[in-house]
C-alpha cells in the first residue's frame, strides 16, 4: 500500500507542479527550455547542451481585453507526454519519424488560467498558445520574441518593393544579426523563414507550422538581436474565436546541412487528414506538369496549341497540363472548350489543371460553383492566384479553398502567397504553393542569379514544397542548362511544373541527351541525402533516392568554374553502379552525357562551369 501511494504521489507531481521557473527537455535531453515568470512576466530561453540558442525572452498575447503572459501569478506544469511515431511523407523522404516530448504549462493571471503547450523534439522546439478567449475579442500583437546569439549570421530573403511580403518572392542574402533592423530598404520585418547560422556547422531555423484560423506570422527586427512576431493586420489586430489555439512557433535546430534538410518537425506539427474528408485519396496524385503561359506566344491558349501541349505532355510522360490566365476571357464557349480538352487529355492520359484568380472565388458560394463547374468539365486541379498577403481573411480563404476542393476530389496549387507552414499534411490535396522567387521572373527583367538557387534548398525549402516552376533552358539568364535540369531535382514540389516549352525539348536535338531523364523524373523521394561539399548560397549537392535507384543534383552557385568530388558513400557497397552522368557541354552549348560506373568507396571529380550543374542517374539494373 505504501509503494501504490508513493507512484501515485509521483504521478501527480509530474502531471502538476508549479514553480517559478520549469525545464522542459527532448527525448536525447540535447535540446532544453527553460520558462520562467520574472516579476509577473512570462519567459523562455532554449539551450543545446551548455550553448544558449535563444537567450530569454518574453512570451504572450496581447488581445483587447487583456495582456496574456503578463501580470502571471502561478506557473505550473499541468501535463507531460511523450509521442514516437512514424508518418508518410512526400517531400525529402517518404518517412517521417515524430518522436518528442510535450509539455502543457498553465499559467493563472488573477482568475483566468490559460495554457501553453511546448513540444521538445531532438531536432527542435515549438510551442503554441491556448488561451482563454471571450466571445468577442481580437489579437492586437504577440508578445513572442526570439533573441538570438550575438555575431549569429541570419539569411533571409529580400525584394526591395511592397511585393516582398505579398509574395515571399524575394532573393535569399546573408547578414549579421545585428543588421537585421536596417539591412532592407522595405522596413525591419521579415517573411518566414529566417535561417540562422552558428559556429561549428550548427544552424537554428524560425517559422511557424499548422497556420489556420490566425493571421500569419511574420517577424520584426526590434533591435538588441531580437525578433518580434508581427501581423499584416498591425494594430488593427485580427478576430479569434474561443477555442481557438495559435499556429505553432518553431525553432529548428541541425547540426549540419544534412540533417538541417531533412528536418521533419514542422510536418509532423501538423494533424493528420481528416478521415472523413480524406477517405478517398485516389485522385491525389504527384506529378509532372506542362505550363504553356511561361512560353507564351501569338497562339497562346488556342485550343489547337493547348492540344500540342497536352500532346508533348504525353510524349514526355508526363502527367499534367495547366491551363493558365486567360483561358476564362478568350475562350467564346469556356465551359465547352475546357470539356473538349479535358476529354482529349484523357485519352492521352494527361489530367488538365486550370488557373482563377482569387478575388473571384473569394466568396464561399461562387466558389463552390466555380469549383463545381471545372469538376464537371473534367479538371483535376485548380490553381489560384494573387491571395498576396497572409492577413488572416487570407489563410481563411486559403483553408476554405482546400477543404471545398477536396470536397469535389479536387488538387489545389497556390500561388501569389506566403511560404508553407504543412498545410499539404492535413490538407493532402494541396500539391505545392509559390511563397518563392522563382523562374517567371526570369521574363520580368528581374533574372535569377544562380546564388539564389543554391541558397533555396536550404532557406524556403525548408517549409516545404515550392512551386518555382525549374526547367527554363531558352531563359536561363546566368545560369547553365545543366544547373537548369539539377532544379528538377534539387527543388521539391509534388506537382513539379516544368517552365519549358515542352515542345522545345521534344524538337530540339540539343535536348536529347536529357529526354529519358524527364521522362523517368521522380517528383517525390524515398531519401535524401546532403553531400558534403553544399554551402548555401555557393553550392547545393544531393543525392536522392526513388525506389532502388538513386540520383545526384548539384548546381554551382558561384561565378568560378570548379570541380565537384563525389565520394558515393550512400551507395551499398561491394558493387558496381551503373550510372548515367549528365554535364554541360563547353562554352554551355548543350548538354554531356556519358556512362560510367561507380562504387561507394572511389571518388570521382566533375567539373562545373561557372553557375553550372551535374545531374547523375544511378540504376540498380
Amino acid at each position: 500500500m505504501r509503494l501504490l501511494l508513493t507512484i501515485c504521489f509521483l504521478l501527480l507531481c509530474s502531471v502538476l507542479f508549479a514553480a517559478d521557473s520549469l525545464l522542459l527537455q527532448s527525448p536525447n535531453r540535447q535540446l532544453a527550455v527553460t520558462v520562467s515568470l520574472n516579476n509577473g512576466k512570462l519567459m523562455y530561453a532554449l539551450k543545446a547542451g551548455t550553448k544558449m540558442l535563444l537567450s530569454p525572452a518574453p512570451l504572450g498575447i496581447q488581445l483587447q481585453t487583456r495582456t496574456i503572459g503578463m501580470n502571471g501569478k502561478r506557473l505550473a506544469l499541468h501535463r507531460r507526454y511523450t509521442v514516437n511515431e512514424t508518418r508518410s511523407s512526400r517531400l525529402n523522404n517518404s518517412r517521417a519519424v515524430n518522436h518528442y516530448n510535450g509539455y502543457c504549462i498553465t499559467v493563472q493571471q488573477n482568475d483566468i488560467t490559460d495554457t501553453i503547450e511546448f513540444r521538445l523534439f531532438d531536432q527542435g522546439c515549438a510551442f503554441r498558445y491556448l488561451p482563454v478567449i471571450p466571445a468577442s475579442t481580437k489579437v492586437q500583437q504577440e508578445l513572442t520574441s526570439f533573441t538570438l546569439p550575438a555575431h549569429a549570421g541570419v539569411w533571409y530573403f529580400e525584394r526591395n518593393s511592397d511585393w516582398k511580403l505579398k509574395s515571399y518572392a524575394g532573393l535569399w542574402m546573408r547578414t549579421d544579426v545585428s543588421q537585421l533592423p536596417a539591412v532592407s530598404g522595405q522596413g525591419p520585418i521579415q517573411g518566414k523563414p529566417l535561417v540562422i547560422t552558428l559556429p561549428s556547422d550548427k544552424y537554428m531555423v524560425l517559422t511557424e507550422a499548422a497556420l489556420h484560423d490566425y493571421s500569419g506570422m511574420r517577424l520584426k527586427a526590434v533591435g538588441n538581436n531580437t525578433l518580434q512576431v508581427n501581423f499584416t493586420e498591425a494594430a488593427a489586430g485580427f478576430p479569434v474565436s474561443p477555442g481557438s489555439r495559435t499556429p505553432w512557433r518553431v525553432i529548428l535546430y541541425a547540426t549540419g546541412l544534412n540533417e538541417l534538410v531533412n528536418n521533419t518537425v514542422i510536418e509532423n506539427l501538423n494533424p493528420l487528414p481528416d478521415r472523413a474528408l480524406f477517405a478517398d485519396k485516389a485522385y491525389i496524385k504527384p506529378g509532372k506538369a506542362v505550363w504553356s503561359w511561361i512560353t507564351r506566344n501569338e497562339h497562346y491558349l488556342d485550343p489547337a496549341e493547348e492540344k500540342q501541349f497536352i500532346d508533348a505532355a504525353n510524349a514526355l510522360h508526363f502527367d499534367y497540363t495547366l491551363i493558365d490566365d486567360g483561358w476564362e476571357t478568350i475562350w467564346k464557349n469556356k465551359w465547352q472548350t475546357l470539356q473538349q480538352l479535358c476529354d482529349y487529355a484523357r485519352k492521352k492520359q494527361v489530367g488538365v489543371w486550370v488557373w482563377k484568380h482569387s478575388k473571384e472565388i473569394l466568396d464561399p458560394q461562387q466558389r463552390d460553383r466555380f469549383l463545381d463547374s471545372i469538376r464537371l468539365a473534367g479538371a483535376v486541379g485548380l490553381k489560384t492566384d494573387f491571395m498576396n498577403s497572409e492577413a488572416r481573411s487570407l489563410i481563411d480563404f486559403e483553408i476554405g479553398l482546400l477543404k471545398a476542393a477536396a470536397q469535389r476530389k479536387l488538387m489545389v496549387v497556390f500561388h501569389g502567397c506566403q511560404a508553407p507552414t504543412g498545410e499539404s499534411v492535413t490538407y493532402p490535396n494541396e500539391m505545392s504553393r509559390e511563397g518563392i522567387r522563382g523562374m517567371e521572373l526570369n521574363i520580368m527583367n528581374e533574372p535569377i542569379p544562380a546564388w539564389h538557387n543554391a541558397a533555396l534548398p536550404f532557406t524556403r525549402f525548408l517549409c516545404g514544397h515550392g512551386d518555382y516552376t525549374p526547367g527554363f533552358f531558352t531563359k536561363r539568364a546566368q545560369t547553365t542548362n545543366t544547373h537548369q535540369l539539377a532544379l528538377l531535382y534539387l527543388f521539391n514540389s509534388p506537382f513539379q511544373c516544368l517552365a519549358e516549352n515542352p515542345g522545345t525539348l521534344l524538337h530540339d536535338p540539343i535536348y536529347a541527351p536529357i529526354l529519358p531523364l524527364l521522362r523517368t523524373l521522380p517528383v517525390t523521394w524515398d531519401e535524401t541525402r546532403v553531400l558534403p561539399g553544399s554551402s548555401i548560397g555557393a553550392l547545393a549537392a544531393f543525392a536522392r533516392r526513388k525506389g532502388k535507384d538513386w540520383y545526384v543534383a548539384v548546381i554551382n552557385g558561384t561565378d568560378s568554374a570548379i570541380t565537384y568530388t563525389l565520394q558515393p558513400s550512400f551507395l551499398p557497397k561491394k558493387k558496381k553502379w551503373k550510372a548515367r552522368v549528365v554535364t554541360d557541354a563547353a562554352g554551355d552549348t548543350g548538354f554531356e552525357s556519358v556512362d560510367m560506373l561507380l562504387q561507394a568507396t572511389q571518388q570521382k571529380q566533375f567539373p562545373l562551369q561557372a553557375a553550372g550543374g551535374l545531374v547523375i542517374h544511378i540504376k540498380n539494373d
